[in-house]
Formats: C-alpha cells, sequence, structure tokens
C-alpha cells in the first residue's frame, strides 16, 4: 500500500510540474521581470556571458528568449513562465544550478 501511495505521490507531483512549469510553448511567452540587485541591468543586457545560457536553470529543458528575468547584474532564461515564478521564489538556489551548468565556480 505504502508503495502505491508514493508512486501515486510521484505521479501528482510530476503532472503539477507539467502544469504549471512547462507546457508545449502554446501559451503566451511570460512577461520579463527585472529585480534590481547590487548588480548593473545595463550590465546584463549588453554584456554576453562568455558561455550563452542554453538550459533552464528550473526545469533544465532548452530555454525561450521571450521568458527571462534581469537579476542581480545577470540575465536568466527559462523555458517557460513557470520557471520564472519558482526562481523569483527561491533565486540564489538557481543561480548556483546556473552557473554549475555553466561551468563557473558560484
Amino acid at each position: 500500500m505504502k508503495a502505491i501511495l508514493v508512486t501515486l505521490t510521484a505521479l501528482l507531483l510530476a503532472a503539477t510540474m507539467l502544469m504549471v512549469g512547462c507546457g508545449s510553448g502554446g501559451g503566451e511567452p511570460a512577461a520579463t521581470t527585472s529585480v534590481e540587485g547590487s548588480g548593473s541591468e545595463a550590465a546584463a543586457e549588453t554584456e554576453e556571458p562568455a558561455i550563452a545560457q542554453q538550459l533552464c536553470p528550473v526545469m533544465g529543458g532548452p530555454i525561450n528568449k521571450e521568458n527571462f528575468v534581469d537579476h542581480d547584474g545577470r540575465r536568466v532564461y527559462f523555458c517557460c513562465a513557470g520557471c520564472e515564478t519558482a526562481f523569483l521564489k527561491d533565486p540564489e538556489k538557481y543561480l548556483k544550478v546556473l552557473d554549475e551548468q555553466l561551468g563557473q565556480a558560484g
């Protein structure tokens, strides 16, 4: 019985992530958000990183350049609007993931 509950919980969690997070891309793009921090927003818009971001730090899928947040002088791209919401709840967690993806020391 416990195994069934664990399986059902995992399926429910996966379904929720699909509904809230990434869909088929058929929805409207998210409005961009700027979160002020200690860095310069202009720097995020004008400076390209040595390695361009390819993957969403929240879900790990390919990024959609219409979904992004400027945070602490960095532009962070996401695969969908749901990921932007998750990022804003705990930006430091996802910045660490992004730094790992880009091969940078966080």
